[in-house]
């Protein structure tokens, strides 16, 4: 009888090094199953590529993964990043991940995507996207200390996104996270992105870990309902969180709930709650339509907050406007400031100015901030090639372009020059709304103004034509 084939003893020969970089350099997953069925020895090095992160678009991947478990224990240990983004129509044996993530106690990044409304047809009356795995009861032991000499925790996650709903049925219920706020107690995570959940006052009830005891260092809130209380539950207990984004909901709004913009107290005082060591903050959506008044609040103690990304109505914009320098600050010591300016002037008649309201705006917070961007977003209903030349060619066009430049020390005052940035960029929609799912575009931005570059920046943003040697010297002259 024949013998088999044998591996040429050329490849066998290498060392484990080199046989690493040679399994790193194969891009496909067919190729490391190739290699892993050549012998005992290359499967160990195929399987830990092919393990480390596994996507499962369909339910019944769940079957194949728990099967190839069982078939060798081992590869649980593999695994380090696990995505689960199956789509409404795909959903069966999803489940089975509730027998599987207790077993991958090397897991370092999980994300959750189960369908909502965005890849489900109109809204229903009953929701009908029921998240299949209980993330409480993983989190519960995910959580846990494993017994023994030297404790550790059961599996050590650093990062997890949650996108998923606890259960079917009408009202605002199926968005509660409740008791699945116990994610926030996990000792090891770093990244946390929850989406499309109310972050209410019950939440409290479920976080009894001590105060400022976790590693988390980046939150993200993406189209969620919060609370103050909420707010307050969630950020006492990190030890010491870096960065906070805040994505209250703009779409799918409905219920009785009041954004955090309708109590600037409290949701000053839940922040405070991290103000040593927050360096970002980001937020967006929640609009109140709450008319202007004097909040006599200040951010100012914010010493380590060095970025701002706020909705030109949020709260916290309207808390900074209040600084009237050199008097008075409400705002953190050296902060460059990211603002979204969402326009209401769509029509582009002879007379229509629509970079008026921006503009006038940009003008006000360079006075403020000696970092700006600005980001213009005209909902997405001008063509992006028309809006750009528009810029400083109304009738209120050429004051704001000699004030923009004076602010930014182009007079001659090369101190204030050298301290002031400002860029300047249209938002380009995508036509999907967040969260964004799996393989939907995010909206992008158009840079059309750079102070850094100022030679090309202003100059080029004209028309050649239109930016004569006249007109330059005029600008020169008048500043």
């Amino acid at each position: 009888m024949a013998q088999p084939a044998t591996v040429p003893s050329r490849l066998l020969g290498l060392a484990d090094e080199l046989l690493i970089q040679i399994v790193q350099h194969l891009d496909y997953p067919q190729d490391h199953c190739n290699l892993a069925v050549i012998c005992s020895r290359l499967q160990g090095f195929a399987e830990a590529a092919l393990y480390n992160t596994i996507l499962i678009r369909k339910g019944y991947r769940s079957l194949k993964i728990l099967a190839s478990i069982f078939g060798r224990p081992d590869r649980a240990f593999l695994i380090r990043r696990l995505h689960v983004r199956y789509l409404y129509d795909d959903s069966g044996s999803v489940e089975t991940l509730n027998i599987i993530l207790p077993q991958l106690t090397k897991l370092k990044e999980l994300l959750i995507e189960a369908p909502c409304c965005n890849d489900t047809h109109a809204i229903r009356t009953d929701f009908e996207s029921e998240g299949k795995i209980d993330y409480a009861a993983y989190f519960e032991f995910a959580s846990s200390m494993t017994l023994g000499p030297e404790p550790r925790v059961q599996v050590p996650l650093e990062t997890f996104t949650l996108h998923s709903h606890n259960k079917q049925g009408p009202g605002r219920e199926v968005f509660d996270l409740g008791k699945n706020a116990i994610i926030f107690r996990h000792p090891t995570l770093r990244n946390l992105t929850i989406s499309c959940f109310d972050i209410g006052d019950n939440v409290e009830a479920y976080l009894l870990a001590p105060r400022n005891s976790t590693a988390l260092q980046n939150l993200t809130f993406d189209e969620c309902n919060i609370t103050p209380n909420g707010l307050a539950a969630t950020l006492s207990v990190p030890k010491s969180l870096e960065r906070l984004t805040l994505g209250e909901r703009m779409y799918h709004v409905t219920g009785t709930h009041e954004p955090l913009g309708r109590f600037p107290a409290k949701f000053l005082e839940a922040l405070a709650l991290q103000e040593r060591s927050l360096q970002y903050v980001k937020h967006i959506g929640g609009r109140c339509n709450v008319s202007y008044s004097s909040t006599n609040l200040s951010m100012a103690t914010f010493s380590n907050l060095k970025e701002m990304e706020l909705e030109s109505q949020s709260i916290l914009t309207r808390i900074l406007s209040e600084t009237a320098p050199p008097w008075t600050s409400t705002m953190p010591p050296n902060l460059s400031l990211r603002i979204l300016f969402r326009s209401h002037q769509f029509h582009l008649e002879e007379d229509d100015d629509m970079w008026f309201e921006p503009l006038s705006a940009v003008i006000e917070w360079l006075g403020r901030v000696s970092n700006l961007d600005f980001v213009v977003d005209f909902g997405g209903r001008n063509n992006i090639d028309t809006v750009i030349p528009q810029i400083w060619r109304g009738k209120h066009g050429r004051k704001y372009k000699k004030q923009i430049l004076s602010l930014l020390g182009h007079g001659g005052e090369k101190n204030l020059r050298e301290k002031r940035r400002l860029k300047i960029f249209i938002l380009k929609w995508s036509g999907f709304i967040p969260p964004y799912m799996y393989g939907e575009e995010e909206p992008s931005e158009e840079l059309i103004f750079d102070s850094v570059a100022f030679g090309q920046g202003i100059e080029e943003s004209l028309d050649e034509d239109e930016l004569s040697d006249e007109l330059s010297d005029e600008l020169v002259e008048d500043l």
